[in-house]
């Protein structure tokens, strides 16, 4: 019998006989059998893995196929991107660069790679960038700068050159990855910005003072008109001229108003207004707003009031000045649109804490009112709601403007609800902390002390000593008449040299100082003052008496050493009170 040709060779070698062979047939047809299993088995295997390596291969293929492409693809992008796209080694040296670089820097890729980038990198100076890389501490070269250097043409231009290390698994470093970007455009775009934001301050400074100087000639002559209107007024003139002389008082008045219109709303475009925060009492903020309507509404014969809440506090901290402002001109307005009917002036308590309390001012009235679509004009500046309205109703369209630019900053604005002949109401919110009461009694105390505001009938100033220090004949000749009325003593020097001669020779209370005079000015007229070692001269009252308004100049007064400015032109009772408050205020500190 014939066997597997592996157990055939098996039993030659072993050679036994027939009979050994006969006797041991069964297990050689069971060794005969498991070879040829084992053959089959084999050859199975082989098949599969046959096709198996086919499969790899092919996998292989295909995998290395798409790596090609996506380098191919990778290469494209980097190849196409303006940005330069580098590698660097832990020695310092370019291992990639995309084409960019070229591009970007003249150089080519394959005579930059191997390179250190301080061989590469250059300032406009031509020196390399020495110590770029921290090439002792990987970890520290992690970072983005902006570099100067040359581009290929020789011309200036800035690189933004960011890098960043290779972690391996371990989080070691293994070298660094990093763009640079050509950012000139930006940088000159940058350089213009910053040119035309210069020009512009500096168109708004020649605007400032354009305006400071244009306002300080007009304030000086109008100082004169209103001054010689209110002393003809109250100087029993003839019935036939109080009308002539009334309208002589409210024309230079009115005019007054435009050029403050004017100077306040430059100040908040110029972002040089500064709001106040101190301790007012809000009753007399709306006391004052009551003594200036009433009569104002009754000549036109509406009626004019004030509803205060019954929780309202009345002592705040904030700055009474604006507010006072923004109250003035909302009712001013009112009453001035409103023929028939009421103007009212509410004030309500919308929250409350311990520390603060949220107010809620409404104007109301029952005048002309305005066309829904209009309302927005009205804040614009130099705006009407209508053409006719300025020559009607008169005003520079500045109000509202201002008033809105001054809730603006204390981060609120004013809402309108209004219907065409039936009337508006005006509001705004405000918060504020909670004033101290005993500074509001003080300030009332104080207020009570000043009198009257009859100017035949004030006595208060009798006795007090005043230097007036003004070079305007036609001012000097307005104070004095006024000063004789308030029974004050005084004496007037035609310049700050004067000034000082007459300061340190007799003890005053009040020193009136102008500011631009001939010979020495006032401010250089203060600082001698000051320097005397007179203890009283240190410490005298010394205010400006300027038709000069800038922000600037109250920041000068106080390093020259005045205590603060009094503006021309000055209403005469209003220049009596702040005399006044000046003087009495002074002598309680000195109690």
């Amino acid at each position: 019998m014939k066997y597997h040709r592996r157990l055939q060779r098996q039993l030659c070698e072993v050679n036994l006989d027939q009979k050994v062979l006969d006797k041991i047939a069964p297990l050689l047809h069971m060794v005969d059998n498991s070879y040829k299993v084992m053959d089959a088995d084999m050859q199975h295997a082989e098949t599969i893995l046959e096709e198996s390596s086919k499969e790899l291969y092919l996998r292989n293929l295909q995998l290395k196929n798409n790596v090609e492409e996506v380098t191919s693809q990778l290469t494209k992008v980097a190849s196409n991107i303006k940005d330069v796209i580098f590698e660097i080694d832990l020695s310092g040296q370019w291992s990639y660069l995309n084409s960019a670089w070229e591009e970007m820097t003249g150089l080519s890729v394959k005579e930059s790679i191997g390179k250190s980038i301080e061989e590469c990198l250059k300032n406009v100076d031509g020196k390399p960038y020495s110590n770029l890389l921290d090439l002792h501490n990987p970890e520290a070269n992690t970072f983005n700068k902006t570099l100067e250097s040359l581009d290929k043409n020789g011309d200036r231009i800035w690189l933004e050159f960011t890098i960043k290390g290779i972690k391996s698994g371990s989080g070691k470093v293994e070298g660094y990855i990093g763009t640079i970007v050509n950012i000139t455009n930006l940088k000159l775009t940058e350089y213009e910005l910053i040119k035309a934001r210069e020009k512009e301050v500096k168109a708004n400074k020649a605007k400032s003072e354009f305006l400071s100087t244009m306002s300080h000639e007009i304030r000086t002559p109008l100082n004169a008109v209103i001054g010689i209107a209110h002393l003809l007024l109250i100087e029993n003139p003839k019935q036939e001229q109080i009308e002539n002389l009334s309208t002589l008082k409210y024309s230079s008045e009115h005019l007054l108003g435009v050029v403050n219109d004017i100077l306040d709303y430059d100040k908040i475009a110029a972002g040089s207004l500064e709001l106040e925060k101190a301790n007012f009492s809000l009753k007399q903020v709306l006391n004052t707003v009551q003594s200036i309507f009433t009569n104002k509404a009754s000549k036109k014969g509406i009626s004019f009031h004030i509803k205060k809440d019954s929780l309202l506090q009345d002592t705040m901290i904030g700055d009474s000045t604006r507010l006072s402002q923004i109250l003035t001109n909302l009712v001013s307005n009112a009453i001035k649109f409103t023929e028939h009917g009421t103007v009212s002036l509410e004030v309500e308590v919308l929250n409350e804490t311990e520390n603060n309390t949220k107010l809620l001012f409404s104007v109301n009235d029952t005048g002309i009112g305005i066309e829904s679509d209009k309302i927005d004009k009205i804040f614009e500046s130099f705006a009407q709601a209508h053409v006719s309205t300025t020559r009607i109703y008169g005003g520079t369209g500045l109000g509202l403007a201002i008033c809105q630019r001054l809730l603006q900053l204390m981060g609120t604005s004013i809402k309108v609800e209004s219907t065409p002949n039936v009337g508006s109401c005006f509001s705004f919110e405000l918060d504020f902390r909670k004033g101290n009461p005993i500074a509001s009694i003080l300030q009332e105390e104080n207020n009570s002390a000043l009198g009257t505001n009859d100017l035949e009938d004030s006595k208060k100033l009798h006795g007090y000593k005043i230097l007036v220090v003004e070079d305007n004949k036609i001012n000097i000749f307005l104070i004095e008449k006024f000063l004789k009325k308030w029974g004050v003593d005084y004496d007037v020097a035609i310049d700050g040299k004067v000034a000082v001669q007459y300061a340190f020779k007799k003890e005053y209370d009040l020193i009136l100082m102008d500011l631009q005079m001939p010979v020495m000015n006032g401010y250089d007229a203060s600082l001698a003052i000051r320097a005397s070692e007179s203890i009283h001269n240190q410490t005298i009252p010394i205010y400006a008496l300027s038709a000069s308004t800038g922000e600037s100049i109250k920041k000068d007064l106080l390093s020259h050493g005045m205590n603060g400015l009094i503006c021309k032109p000055f209403n005469p009772n209003e220049l009596y009170h702040t005399i006044s408050e000046i003087l009495i205020g002074n002598v309680k500190e000195n109690t």
